[in-house]
């Protein structure tokens, strides 16, 4: 018996599955991955995303059609957001925790690697020549043996060296998707995504397909999920606005030939827009940015406002 399930918390999963019984080539060619930390069949980045209806109902059928029996459970519940980020930076903590011990582990290796090489060697005296001939053979031999352990052993201790370069590579990257000008872009990318699944839906109704049903279930499962998504990432944005992290700028508040802090940079406004701001860049075109990115303001209308002469009496 070989089941497929489906779970926002774990994804698309086989179960059942043995080596050798012909299931692997199969489930391949139907976009599974082999997972060695779990040993199991799976589709990867099905974590809290709809299931891929059309895949695992394919690669169902193409499992039976072996001579398999197949059962297909998919549970189709929408986690909240803020489970969704507790989960996931637990298993970022969890990735972090296991890069640290292998770090660990690579430099107490490197450390008996070097010591094995010396202790290869330590018997001869210093400036032994090698003699030549078949003579010399057992010393060439150790001599390349304890020169192969010390570049294993430097090898080891290169890789120990990355590891915190990718720990704090990793929690740089969890700390940058909190970031309100990130949030936002991904906020917009969702609701252009959402338009989309609207509009396929739609078609569907229009024009059906022999296997609308299933494709329907599947865009209906991809727009809860978008849905529940752009309510959190919202959420995340109105706090920061809240804060004052977000959302203080705009053309209400900046004008052409205003100075913005966009990337690290102050830049000249050339045009305010609606949800983008276009900044001169010494040539004939501008770049355009969200106003998320806008960091700081310079803005002399006030200055300018309260340094302006008077109006002259009428004559």
């Amino acid at each position: 018996m070989i089941e497929i399930t489906h779970t926002h918390a774990d994804g698309t999963l086989v179960d059942g599955t043995a080596r050798g019984d012909g299931t692997g080539p199969i489930l391949k060619s139907h976009g599974f991955r082999w997972f060695p930390s779990i040993k199991q069949w799976g589709i990867r980045g099905s974590r809290d995303q709809a299931p891929r209806r059309l895949a695992i109902n394919a690669a169902a059928d193409a499992l039976r059609a072996a001579g398999h029996e197949v059962t297909v459970t998919l549970d189709d519940t929408v986690r909240d957001n803020d489970t969704v980020r507790s989960d996931r930076h637990e298993r970022l903590e969890d990735r972090r925790t296991a890069l640290a011990a292998k770090g660990q582990r690579l430099t107490a290796e490197s450390a008996a690697l070097h010591a094995r090489s010396n202790a290869m060697v330590e018997h001869i005296p210093m400036g032994q020549p090698v003699m030549p001939g078949p003579r010399g053979r057992a010393h060439r031999n150790l001599l390349d043996r304890s020169i192969n352990t010390a570049i294993k052993g430097a090898q080891a201790a290169r890789q120990a060296e990355v590891m915190p370069a990718r720990i704090a590579a990793s929690r740089a990257a969890e700390a940058r998707a909190e970031r309100p000008d990130v949030v936002k872009r991904r906020v917009d990318r969702m609701e252009a995504e959402l338009r989309g699944l609207d509009r396929r839906l739609a078609g569907l109704k229009l024009y059906p397909a022999a296997n609308s049903d299933a494709v329907r279930e599947q865009y209906e499962g991809e727009r809860a999920t978008l849905l529940e998504r752009i309510k959190g990432d919202q959420a995340l944005l109105d706090q920061a606005r809240e804060e004052g992290r977000f959302g203080q700028y705009g053309r209400d508040n900046v004008h052409k030939n205003d100075l913005v802090m966009i990337r690290g940079q102050w830049r000249q406004v050339a045009r305010a827009n609606a949800k983008t701001v276009s900044v001169t860049t010494g040539y004939s075109w501008t770049d355009k940015y969200g106003w998320e990115e806008v960091r700081a303001l310079r803005c002399g209308h006030v200055e300018d406002a309260e340094q302006a002469p008077a109006e002259a009496p009428a004559t």
